[in-house]
């Protein structure tokens, strides 16, 4: 496939490139692993991208081969859903805040129309997009949680994997979605049950099941970025090791796909941020999302 230029709106000169290339795509994610931890998002999505793309995800820059604003997002057309937040989704990584006010005012990289959140790890991107949706008559909401990344898992990670004695590794089925988002701090909608359907289908995850009946008691879900998500353990399960177990593997099939190894925290959660830290991530920064919502 080749490169396609995306037509700017009639008062912007810049025009935006719509990045289809294989060896192209390939360069871009060597290029972003220099930006990190700024950039996992992005490159999260990328790798996907280059590899069956379940979701479909397109990759936008504002120039090649010297870009400053990139973003992976589904196609424009295939967001058909106003409502749908979870589909209309946005990776976003700058390296020019002053810049990307004209890569996201082109009508061809971003719909404002809709209901939509942005997603990166860049605090000081708030502002510009705070500007620009406020342009086009949006509200936008701000959540900003602690930002974990580490390094690939060793051999020895995987001997200070836990022992189960009543409990089986497993991976979650479609129709437990259910489970998942009931228990999901941005889930609980009709709309979260279905997109965490498509992300057990297509993506990594790894959960702990009772041996008596086969329930899941713990699991953490793998999404369109790569980033380790939806990760929950039911009360009488918990501090006993489990979620640094499911972390080993789902970073394992994570890392054999190439993908970055990250996650997010909320501020207030101080249990999980333990848990994190002994299971061998690092804090690295913030972890950003963005709502948009039209008046």
């Amino acid at each position: 496939m080749t490169d396609r230029q995306l037509g700017a709106g009639p008062f912007l000169t810049l025009r935006m490139l719509l990045l289809t290339c294989s060896v192209k795509l390939a360069a871009l994610r060597r290029l972003l692993t220099h930006s990190f931890p700024e950039s996992l998002k992005v490159c999260g999505a990328l790798q996907y991208a280059l590899d069956k793309n379940p979701f479909g995800l397109q990759v936008v820059v504002d120039q090649w081969p010297d870009f400053t604003s990139v973003m992976c997002r589904p196609p424009l057309e295939e967001m058909t859903d106003p409502s749908d937040h979870y589909t209309n989704t946005y990776f976003l990584f700058s390296k020019d805040p002053q810049g990307l006010r004209h890569f996201l005012q082109d009508p061809q990289t971003v719909n404002w129309k809709q209901n939509l959140q942005i997603q990166g790890c860049q605090p000081m991107l708030t502002g510009v997009l705070q500007e620009v949706s406020s342009k086009h008559g949006s509200q936008m909401t701000t959540t900003s949680n602690l930002l974990y990344m580490r390094d690939a898992i060793s051999s020895e990670d995987l001997e200070k994997m836990s022992k189960l004695s009543d409990l089986q590794f497993s991976t979650l089925k479609p129709e437990e979605a259910p489970l998942v988002n009931a228990n999901w701090a941005f889930g609980g909608t009709p709309l979260g049950e279905s997109y965490i359907t498509r992300c057990i289908q297509n993506f990594p995850n790894v959960c702990i099941r009772r041996v008596n009946d086969g329930r899941p008691v713990a699991w953490i879900v793998g999404e369109q970025s790569s980033e380790q998500r939806m990760g929950f353990t039911e009360e009488p399960y918990r501090n006993k090791g489990l979620f640094r177990t499911m972390v080993i593997h789902i970073a394992l099939k994570l890392h054999s796909l190439g993908c970055p190894l990250y996650c997010h925290v909320a501020p207030d959660n101080k249990k999980s941020q333990t848990a994190t830290i002994a299971s061998g991530f690092q804090l690295v920064g913030r972890w950003q999302q963005w709502r948009i919502q039209p008046s």
